[in-house]
Parts: C-alpha cells; structure tokens; sequence
C-alpha cells in the first residue's frame, strides 16, 4: 500500500531529529568505551604488555644502556616478537567474549551501530597495550640517557612499534569474533610468533615485510619515510581484515587493502636501505696530546677513558722512530701513521658510561699496531722464518700492552720477551723503530731479529 498526499520531506525524520540521534549514539559510544577501557581484559592487557617488555630490558640492561639505537633495537624485538602475540591473543579473547557469555542478541538488540559495537570492544585492549609499551619506552629512554654519546631516540621506530601492537590487536578482534574455538587466542598467539620470527631468517628483501624485523641501529638512522610505511603496511592488513569483518559495506576493506599493496613494493625494493649510516658515526673528535687519539662522535665522551687505557701503550712508543702518529676509529687508515682504535661497543667494552676491560681494549690496539696480513708459508725454509716472524711480533705486541692481570707473575715468557724487557731504554727503542719501519712486511729477512 502505498501512502499518497504525504510529501517526501515530511515522511524522512526532520533534520533536527537526525542530529540529536546522531548526538546521543556517539555520546552512547563515548560511554561505553569509557567503561571498556575500565574493566575488563584491557586493563589487565596494558599491564601484561608493560610486564612482558620490563622484563627481558632489565635483564638485558648491560647490553642496550648507553645507546639510542641498542636501547630502542631490543625494546622493538621484544615489543614486536613477544608482546605482539600476546595482545592479539588478548583481543581474540576479548572479541569471544559475547559469545562465552551469550549476551550477542543482547548487543544486537542496542542502538548502537554495528561499527561502533566492534570499536568499543576492540579498541580498550590497544588502548591499553600500547600504553603498556610507551611506559616501558619511557624508562627506557630515561634509564640510558645519562650513559649515551651521540644520536637521539627514535620517533620513527616508537610509531612503527605501536602501530604493530595495534595490528595485532585488531586482527586478534577479527579472529575472535569468527572463530568460536576456546583455544583460538593460545594457539593464534603461537601462530603469529611463528609467523614473525621466522623471516628474521631468511635473505630475501621480502623479509624486510615482516613488523618484527630485527634491525641493526647502531650508529644508524632509518629513512624518513619508514615509520609511514611501515605502518600503512601492518595497520592497512589489520584494518582491512577488521573492515571485511564489521562493516555493513565490506567492499571498503578494499581501501586499507590497496594502501598496504601500495608500500609493500617500496618496502621490498629498498631492503636494508631502510637503515643508512648516521653522519655523526663517520664524524672524527680528536682529543689533544701527541699520538693523537680520535673516536668518532658517538664515543667522545670516552676520550678521557680511552687515553688512560692506552697511556702505557703511547708511554712505550714514546721516542720510538716512526711510531704511529694518530690512532683512530675509523677505516680506511692513512697509511702506517695511523691505527685501527676498536669500536667500544656498549655492552663489552663500556657498561652504563664506563670502560670495561682497559688491559683488553689495550691488547686490541696493540695488536693493530703490528698487525701482518701474510700469506701461509709454502716450504719449510718460509715456515721456519715466518714462525720466528710470529713470535717476534707476538713479543712486542705482548710488551706495548703490558702485563696481564690474570697472568701469574711468575708466568713463563718466551725468550723473545725477555730479551725485549731486559733490553736498555736507548737500545729498545732503537730496535723497536727498526722493527716498526717493517711492521706491514711480510718478509722474514727484513725484519731485525730479537
């Protein structure tokens, strides 16, 4: 039956209408996302989150504290490896939950929209995982800041570290709402620690796909659009999942879908790219004195330490004809003037701002200053003399470094060695000058004997 005499206008609700409507489900969503982001699994998820992450930095503390690039590297392989799983297995239970409780016809039956019911039960659990994650972040950052030299936090890597949670979450939602299966979420948290970690170990560019990559940072920067891409891949998958899942028109997951096909080539095709060299790390700072000694701009705070770490190996080259003018961080070298300092790398060589290991670090250097790339000997007159090669240059590399403190006083030196001790200052230095000039030789006979 069709109603006459009516016009159009009057048998649509009156625009007034429309907007108080409109008013009173968005001030309905408001308070029903208030009430989720209380109780709860949400709550319980961003203390899991926080937990999970909190512990494995404590107890790798040594390795990540004193710089940007290793604090933010470990928190991003924990952030994406562990918890990553555990807050979709956290969202699938959350998105099960009308159903173990029977309440569905119940949440059909309010005013609430379809896409608004999903937000309201999906969101709270990101919400509160991503706090969990800026918490950890935070004292991360505060807990490595009085130790670091160089560089700055990442922005970038936080961005693409929280979208991944949101990923997660939004397809952990997706699952729960279609698969009924009680053991959904568990096994759906085993199936993403697979799916993430295993790329790791693969060497194709595909791998740099996968949120969970890990990534040397280190005196590194990504590339300014990486945090963009990144997340318009993960969140794009996750959103489209959620779209074909929730709303009425599932023809828009076809929006995020694209978007995410759209970076993926991007990703693929700059591969390790992603990651490129930090200026400063190439940057030399030289502290004053003579050898010079240089370490880029990430370790200057460290020139105090590393001087009076090799004070005794400058003390015996002191006087020394053609002794090494410059020691330096940074390859390639300027000929026989310089030599190789090593990277004192966070975790070994400096612990929360200090120097580790000064007699080792002293060793290495040592060994770069007589350090021969020869060639195996091929008969036994070559063997003979290169034999007699390596034990001279193991003395003087043993007598530049000084003694070592885990060594009995009483040790047994070689005769070389002793004969390099005993020797007179005026003659020592003599022969040590001689032996420098041939340092980069690898011919016997030109090396003056010991």
């Amino acid at each position: 039956m069709t109603t006459t005499g009516t016009p159009v206008a009057e048998q649509q609700d009156p625009p007034m209408h429309r907007s108080t409507r409109s008013r009173a489900a968005y001030r309905s969503t408001l308070l029903a996302l208030r009430t989720e982001l209380r109780r709860g699994i949400a709550p319980w998820t961003g203390a899991c989150t926080a937990v999970m992450l909190a512990v494995p930095m404590v107890n790798k503390a040594d390795t990540w504290q004193g710089d940007w690039g290793e604090t933010q590297g470990y928190l991003h392989s924990v952030a994406t490896l562990l918890a990553g799983p555990m807050v979709a297995a956290a969202a699938c239970w959350a998105g099960a939950r009308d159903y173990r409780r029977g309440t569905d016809e119940l949440w059909r039956s309010t005013p609430l929209p379809r896409a608004s019911r999903v937000l309201v039960a999906a969101l709270p659990v990101v919400l509160w995982s991503v706090a969990g994650y800026l918490v950890v972040l935070a004292a991360s950052l505060v807990a490595t800041w009085p130790y670091t030299g160089g560089g700055s936090p990442f922005l970038s890597l936080a961005v693409v570290d929280a979208g991944v949670l949101v990923a997660m979450g939004l397809v952990g939602y997706a699952v729960g709402q279609r698969c009924r299966w009680r053991l959904a979420a568990p096994v759906l948290a085993v199936l993403l620690y697979l799916a993430l970690g295993v790329p790791n170990y693969s060497e194709s560019s595909a791998q740099y796909l996968d949120p969970a990559m890990q990534y040397m940072l280190t005196r590194s920067l990504p590339v300014w659009w990486f945090a963009p891409a990144m997340v318009a891949w993960t969140c794009g998958l996750a959103l489209a999942a959620l779209i074909a899942h929730a709303a009425r028109r599932r023809i828009l997951a076809v929006v995020p879908l694209v978007v995410a096909a759209a970076v993926a080539p991007l990703i693929v095709h700059t591969g390790s790219s992603l990651i490129r060299d930090d200026p400063a790390a190439g940057r030399l700072v030289c502290a004053d004195g003579t050898p010079q000694l240089c370490l880029t701009a990430y370790d200057a705070s460290l020139l105090p330490q590393v001087s009076e770490a090799l004070s005794g190996l400058f003390g015996r080259l002191d006087g020394v004809p053609g002794a090494p003018a410059r020691y330096v961080n940074q390859q390639p070298l300027d000929g026989t003037a310089e030599v190789w300092v090593p990277t004192p790398d966070i975790g070994w060589y400096v612990r929360r701002g200090r120097l580790q290991h000064p007699q080792d670090f002293a060793r290495q250097v040592a060994y770069q200053v007589v350090n021969r790339d020869c060639p195996d000997p091929a008969t036994k007159a070559e063997q003979a003399g290169s034999e007699r090669l390596v034990s001279t240059d193991d003395a003087v590399r043993g007598w530049l470094a000084g003694p070592e403190p885990w060594r009995p006083v009483d040790a047994e030196k070689t005769p070389q060695q002793r004969r390099l001790e005993t020797m007179p200052a005026p003659e020592r230095r003599a022969w040590l000058g001689r032996f420098l000039a041939t340092r980069t030789s690898c011919d016997p006979s030109e090396v003056p004997a010991l």
